[in-house]
């Protein structure tokens, strides 16, 4: 689905990615790990297309897609979360998912205007999508409150279901479960393999190694902007070169 070849990034003088290379499987969860500072959120950001590689390529499904841009690339089908969740704070619960649901005919006015009758159609289509996300992450009975009145948790589930919405054939997840309640972190892990069995291909950053193990098919290791290793999680962890990366900043066997 994805591969990622020699990929470098520096910011002014400091190298954040230097000549990365993995593969991401279809229809797998790949976990991406590392110590903070490893690269990983920016490899994301590359991925995603809100930066440009100084070298290096990324083909997607047969694409080169570095340098594309986010907009270009979010409809190749690469859909991106953050670490800190960027809901619409002041619209309901149910218009943050409306909203991101691609190809709307009242983005385009020429067909809004000649096209009503379809516009109206679309517009009940998707909420009906909307609902069924919902109830998929427990929001249903929030679907009506501003998106800036919900708990951490809350909003972790509602960028989920808004990532859905967008209908991504990738998704890049950064720290999903990241500030949650154990409760809330089990949801994630479920609905997230449940992407995979829809045919959604998974790329996510976590530090919460317990998270990993229930979500993950495999894990790439990041260290200095390159990768250190790839495996399994508990060949990961057994890895001495693993765990010399993590030292001072936390432990691969870890839960944080």
């Amino acid at each position: 689905m994805l591969q990622i070849e020699e990929v470098e990034f520096a910011y002014g003088g400091s190298q954040a990615v230097a000549g990365c290379s993995f593969d991401v499987p279809d229809r797998k969860v790949t976990g991406l790990i590392g110590p903070n500072g490893a690269g990983k959120s920016t490899l994301m950001e590359i991925i995603a297309g809100g930066l440009t590689p100084s070298s290096g390529r990324i083909v997607f499904d047969g694409t080169e897609i570095q340098g594309l841009g986010r907009i270009r690339v979010a409809r190749l089908g690469i859909i991106r979360t953050f670490q800190t969740p960027r809901e619409l704070t002041r619209l309901p619960v149910m218009e943050n998912l409306v909203f991101a649901a691609p190809n709307q005919i009242g983005e385009r006015p020429l067909q809004s205007l000649f096209r009503r009758g379809r516009w109206a159609a679309q517009e009940r289509e998707l909420r009906l999508k909307a609902e069924s996300l919902l109830e998929w992450v427990g929001l249903t009975k929030l679907r009506e409150e501003p998106a800036g009145s919900l708990s951490g948790g809350q909003r972790r589930l509602l960028e989920i279901a808004r990532a859905m919405m967008a209908e991504p054939k990738l998704l890049l997840l950064d720290e999903p479960s990241a500030g949650v309640f154990p409760a809330v972190r089990k949801l994630i892990a479920e609905r997230i393999r449940e992407m995979v069995e829809r045919g959604i291909t998974v790329l996510v950053v976590a530090h919460n190694m317990a998270f990993l193990s229930d979500v993950a098919d495999d894990v790439v290791v990041m260290a200095q902007g390159k990768v250190l290793r790839r495996g399994t999680l508990s060949e990961v962890r057994a890895d001495e070169s693993v765990v010399a990366a993590y030292l001072g900043g936390g432990h691969v066997g870890g839960t944080s």
